[in-house]
């Protein structure tokens, strides 16, 4: 439910989500880990050994060096080296390549082919770690999906306490929207997954209020209304923010912030919403 601002990036994440571990301990995966000894890998080795992660039901999740993956997707010469995190779910032998999504150069979410001779490159490009680790994720088909709309409520609560305008710590929720915005600048581009994020993050009120209200809490078609709103807000501000990155001028910029301050304003409205139905 909680959004953070982490300065010394200038970027909106997800308060309560370790981006690296995939909360194995809720019990909704089951979590493997494999670390290859980088002397002895090869790409048919790497390669064949994912396959089979994929076959078992795995998603497979590594680091690699995303530059080779741009100029290979991108027709691009870029150098130097980006470690970041990848995610295949599916293969084709035939075809040699690897299924995988993710932001690239663009920003934009997207659905990529990767050959299996640069995928292993990417996988390969630090030698000095002395091993190639690859992390399994298996969705458990039993596990218990339930409610809790106690939590909900109280976490409501602290979201609506972390929006305060005198909140000290304006790290987390509306305040850490206010930070990001804040800190960005005109001629320099804003960071668009963080834009991505605030968007999903309305999408996901609206849908967490639709479900309280079906469980019998005492949310009105009002504010579900206004949480419709903040979608549709926070959505202007992601194309804005698109638009200023590609024309990066005073006017597109002024034209991007008068949309978040409008998004701000309105999610004020929709906390003191939540704290006078008494959540």
């Amino acid at each position: 439910m909680h959004l953070e601002y982490t300065s010394f990036d200038g970027q909106i994440k997800y308060a309560d989500y370790d981006y690296y571990d995939f909360v194995p301990d809720q019990g909704v995966f089951a979590k493997s880990y494999m670390e290859y000894p980088y002397d002895f890998c090869s790409e048919t080795i790497l390669c064949d050994y994912i396959c089979g992660m994929i076959d078992e039901g795995e998603y497979c999740f590594a680091l690699w060096n995303e530059t080779i993956i741009t100029n290979y997707l991108y027709k691009k010469q870029n150098p130097g080296i980006y470690g970041h995190g990848c995610f295949v779910y599916g293969y084709d032998r035939d075809k040699k390549v690897f299924y995988t999504q993710g932001y690239f150069d663009n920003e934009n979410w997207e659905h990529a082919q990767i050959l299996f001779d640069i995928f292993y490159e990417a996988l390969s490009y630090c030698s000095e770690k002395g091993e190639i680790a690859l992390i399994g994720y298996r969705e458990i088909s039993d596990y218990k999906w339930e409610s809790n709309i106690p939590k909900i409520i109280r976490e409501l609560n602290v979201y609506a306490r972390n929006s305060r305008r005198d909140c000290e710590d304006t790290r987390y929720d509306l305040n850490a929207e206010l930070s990001f915005f804040s800190n960005l600048r005109v001629g320099a581009p804003v960071h668009v997954p963080s834009l991505y994020c605030i968007y999903e993050h309305k999408k996901l009120f609206e849908k967490r209020l639709d479900f309280m209200k079906k469980e019998g809490a005492p949310i009105k078609e009002s504010d579900l209304n206004l949480a419709k709103e903040l979608v549709r807000a926070s959505h202007k501000v992601k194309l804005l923010g698109i638009n200023y990155n590609s024309n990066p001028c005073e006017a597109s910029f002024a034209a991007m912030l008068g949309a978040a301050k409008n998004l701000i304003e309105l999610e004020r409205g929709f906390c003191s919403t939540t704290r006078s139905l008494g959540l």
